[in-house]
C-alpha cells in the first residue's frame, strides 16, 4: 500500500472551488489529517452495520407495532396497512441514507485494498470489487452530477424529516410523543415509562441519524460545495414536488396521506394544504442552502492551498457564497446559450 493510498487528505489542486478531483474520490477520502484511510473505512463499516440493524429494528417498529409516525396508521376509523410504510417520508429519509453508506463504504474500501482490479478478470471475485469500486469518469462525465445530487438529496431530506417531526408533528399532537400533563408525571417520564422500545426508535430516526449526516457532511468525505447551485436547487425542488405526487399516489391505494397537513379534511381548506405543500418544498431549499454553508465552513477550516486566507466573519463567508452562486448561474445560463446555438448551426 502506498503513502498516496494511505494518506486521507486530499490536497486541491487549482481552485478551492472547482471540483478538482473526481467527487467519486473525495467521497473515499476524509478532510481531516487525523482520520487515515484506513480509519475511514472502519468508520464507515460501524455506521453502515449500525444503519442496517438499525433498519430491521424500524422495519418491525412500523409493521408489528402499526406505529406512522407521521400520521400514518394513527388510531381513527382508517385501518392501517404496512404499505403506508413506503409513503411515509421518514422510511424514505432512512432507506436513502442507508443506500449512500452502502455506496460509500463500499468505495472507500475498494479504493484503499483494491485500487487496481484488472477489468479482463472474469471470476466472481473481481466482479464484485468492480461493482463496488468508484465509477471512472471524465471532467465532463454527467456522473459526478447525479452523484453530487444523490449526496444532497440524502442529507436534505434526513435533515427535513427531523424538522418536520420536532417543529410541525410533535406540536401539534402528531409523531406520537406523548404530552404530559404539570401535575402529573412529565412527558418524558411518560415517555420513557413506557418502556425503551418505542424511545429507542424515534430517538434513532429523528436524533441519530441527523448525528450520522453531520458526521458524513463535516467529518467522512470531502466533497465540495455542489455546483452547478442552480441545476441542485431545481432538481432539488422537482423531487419533494416529486414527493408530494407519491404521498398523493399514497392515499390512494392505502387511504391514508402520509401528514395530516396533506389531507384536506384535516386541514379543512385547501388553500392551507397548497401553502404546507410550498413550504416543504422552499424548506428543502433552505436545508439546502445550510448544508452548502456547512461545506463551505468546513472547506475553509481545512484548506490546505490558502493558508493565509482563513475563515473571518460570518459576513465574508455570506459574501462568498453569494459570489460563488452567482458565477455557478451565469455559467448554468451560458451553457445552456452555448448549446441552442450549437443546436441551430446544426
Amino acid at each position: 500500500m502506498s503513502a498516496r493510498t494511505e494518506s486521507s487528505p486530499l490536497l486541491p489542486i487549482g481552485s478551492a472551488h472547482v471540483q478538482d478531483h473526481p467527487i467519486f474520490l473525495r467521497v473515499c477520502h476524509s478532510p481531516w489529517g487525523g482520520i487515515s484511510q484506513t480509519g475511514l473505512v472502519y468508520l464507515r463499516a460501524a455506521v453502515l452495520a449500525y444503519l442496517t440493524a438499525l433498519g430491521i429494528v424500524l422495519l418491525h417498529y412500523k409493521v408489528e407495532y402499526q406505529i406512522n409516525i407521521l400520521d400514518e396508521g394513527e388510531e381513527d376509523d382508517a385501518e392501517y396497512t404496512p404499505w403506508q410504510i413506503i409513503f411515509q417520508f421518514s422510511s424514505l429519509a432512512f432507506f436513502f441514507l442507508w443506500l449512500y453508506h452502502l455506496v460509500a463504504f463500499s468505495w472507500s474500501f475498494t479504493h484503499l485494498f483494491y485500487p487496481d482490479v484488472d477489468d479482463n478478470d472474469t471470476r466472481w471475485e473481481s466482479r464484485v470489487l468492480r461493482r463496488m469500486s468508484p465509477p471512472v469518469q471524465t471532467i465532463h462525465s454527467r456522473k459526478r452530477f447525479y452523484f453530487s445530487l444523490f449526496y444532497t438529496v440524502v442529507h436534505v431530506v434526513v435533515l427535513m424529516n427531523a424538522i418536520i417531526y420536532w417543529t410541525v408533528l410533535v406540536p401539534n399532537g402528531y409523531g406520537r410523543f406523548p404530552e404530559g400533563e404539570a401535575e402529573e408525571d412529565s412527558s418524558m417520564e411518560e415517555f420513557f415509562g413506557s418502556g425503551w422500545f418505542q424511545p429507542f426508535c424515534i430517538i434513532n430516526l429523528w436524533v441519530v441519524t441527523v448525528f450520522i449526516a453531520f458526521l458524513e457532511i463535516l467529518g467522512l468525505n470531502s466533497i465540495k460545495r455542489q455546483v452547478p447551485v442552480a441545476s441542485h436547487v431545481f432538481s432539488i425542488m422537482f423531487i419533494l414536488a416529486g414527493y408530494l405526487g407519491w404521498a398523493a399516489f399514497g392515499k390512494i391505494l392505502t387511504g391514508e396521506y402520509p401528514y395530516y397537513w396533506m389531507d384536506p379534511e384535516k386541514m379543512e381548506y385547501t388553500e392551507i394544504v397548497v401553502a404546507y405543500s410550498v413550504s416543504f418544498v422552499i424548506l428543502g431549499v433552505i436545508v439546502f442552502a445550510y448544508i452548502y454553508g456547512l461545506i463551505g465552513i468546513r472547506e475553509l477550516v481545512t484548506r490546505r492551498d490558502e493558508p493565509s486566507q482563513p475563515f473571518t466573519t460570518t459576513a465574508n463567508f455570506a459574501r462568498d457564497v453569494a459570489r460563488d452562486v452567482a458565477r455557478d448561474i451565469v455559467d448554468d445560463v451560458r451553457e445552456e446559450f452555448q448549446r441552442a446555438n450549437r443546436a441551430q448551426q446544426r
